[in-house]
C-alpha cells in the first residue's frame, strides 16, 4: 500500500496509527521527521508516480496543498495535475484502488447552518476546494472508464491535542475530525469491498452537525466515536 504525500500531518497520523495494521510504502517530496524510510517523489511527474505504484494494490493520495487562501499557481502542481497523475500513474501501473483525501472545502461555499451532504451539487468557497472537486470529477472518469475504485474523502478540520487533551482548532472550524477518527475514516476505506468502484463520503468526529455521515457509515461501515466538541473544550 503506497502512500504519498505521508510526510505531511495527515500521512505522518495514518502512518503513526495504522502501520501496524497495513503493509505501507511511504512517498513525498520530503523526508518525514520520523526518519522513516520515504521513496523521493514529486506528483507533478508522472513517470516518477508511475514507478512508484508497481506493485502497488493501493494508493493513499494525500499530497497537496491544504491553505484555503493558497493561490492558483501555488495549487496548480500538487492539487490539480498531481491529483490527476495519482489516477493515471494507478491504472498505468494496474493498482486496484485509489484513496484520494478530499476536502470539506468543497462545500464551504454553502452558508454554515447547511448540512452537507454528498447527493448536493460541490460550493467550493476556495479554490483550494475546487481543486479538490476536480479530483472528485477524475475519480469519476477513471472509475468509469477504466474501472479503477476510487474513493473520495472529505476530510473534515483535522485537528490535534493540545497538552491539556483541548483540541487545537481555530476559531469558526467545523466539521471536526480527529485523528483517531481519521484513521478510523481511512480503514474503512481501505478495508472497503472490492467491488465498490466509487464513492465520495465526508469524514468527521461524531458530534459534528456540519456535514452528514449517512453515506460513510452505510457504504463504508465509518463509525467515528470521539466527541470532537467535548474534545473542544478539553473534557
Amino acid at each position: 500500500m503506497l502512500i504519498v504525500g505521508s510526510s505531511g500531518e495527515v500521512g505522518t497520523q495514518l502512518v503513526e496509527r495504522l502501520s501496524d495494521r497495513y503493509a505501507f510504502t511511504l512517498a513525498d517530496r520530503v523526508a518525514p521527521a520520523s526518519g522513516a524510510p520515504t521513496l523521493p517523489l514529486d506528483v507533478a511527474d508522472l513517470d516518477a508516480y508511475t514507478a512508484a505504484c508497481a506493485g502497488i494494490e493501493t494508493v493513499v493520495h494525500l499530497a497537496a496543498d491544504r491553505r484555503p487562501e493558497a493561490s492558483w499557481a501555488e495549487l496548480l502542481p500538487a492539487n490539480v495535475i498531481g491529483a490527476y497523475h495519482a489516477f493515471e500513474a494507478a491504472r498505468r501501473a494496474g493498482c486496484a484502488r485509489v484513496v484520494f483525501a478530499s476536502s470539506v472545502h468543497t462545500g464551504s461555499g454553502y452558508p454554515d447552518d447547511v448540512v452537507l451532504r454528498t447527493d448536493m451539487p460541490t460550493r467550493p468557497g476556495n479554490l483550494y476546494g475546487a481543486t479538490k472537486v476536480w479530483g472528485e470529477a477524475v475519480a469519476r472518469v477513471y472509475a468509469d472508464q477504466h474501472g479503477l475504485s476510487c474513493l473520495c474523502v472529505r476530510l473534515g478540520w483535522v485537528g490535534r491535542r493540545d497538552d491539556h487533551g483541548k483540541l487545537a482548532m481555530p476559531d469558526g472550524a467545523t466539521a471536526y475530525l480527529t485523528y483517531e477518527d481519521l484513521a478510523r475514516a481511512f480503514t474503512a476505506c481501505l478495508d472497503a469491498p472490492d467491488d465498490l468502484r466509487f464513492g465520495v463520503f465526508y469524514a468527521a468526529s461524531a458530534t459534528t452537525t456540519r456535514v452528514d455521515l449517512t453515506d460513510a457509515r452505510d457504504a463504508l461501515g465509518y463509525a467515528p466515536r470521539d466527541d470532537a466538541f467535548r474534545l473542544q473544550h478539553g473534557g
